[in-house]
């Protein structure tokens, strides 16, 4: 027995959801990061590393939690030969535990083209989750 079509679109929807919900691929790389932010209750000052990095933000382990809401500067050392990357406007958008994903508010022409080419001369099967590239060039 044939599903009917709804059926089929909403299950086409969900298993490519989360393509709609970012520009581009996420790249497993690990890279020194430093981040302060203040929120009036809790200063937010910390080191870490990044999981995975890509144009629109970044997932970091820190020795110490962050506040979801929070809006972050973040210095990131890419190993790229380049000085380390500064960026003063990154927004908290998840939190667990010591974990968190950042998103990149606002990039420089020049730090979108850094990141970019960065992404592009790292990326691999083994580096891509679920083994697919995914880019929306805008």
């Amino acid at each position: 027995m044939k599903r009917p079509i709804s059926t089929a679109v909403k299950s086409f929807q969900s298993a490519y959801s989360s393509l709609d919900k970012r520009y581009s691929e996420r790249v497993a790389v690990t890279c020194p990061v430093r981040y302060a932010g203040e929120v009036p209750t809790q200063p937010h000052k910390g080191e870490g590393v990044t999981k995975d990095i890509s144009l629109s933000g970044c997932k970091m382990i820190s020795e110490r939690p962050v506040t979801r809401g929070t809006l972050l500067s973040l210095t990131i050392a890419l190993p790229d030969g380049e000085d380390p990357l500064r960026l003063t406007s990154a927004h908290v958008v998840w939190v667990s535990g010591c974990h968190f994903s950042v998103r990149f508010m606002q990039l420089s022409q020049t730090d979108r083209k850094r990141i970019q080419a960065f992404l592009w001369k790292n990326i691999t099967h083994d580096t891509v989750q679920n083994q697919r590239t995914r880019f929306r060039l805008v």
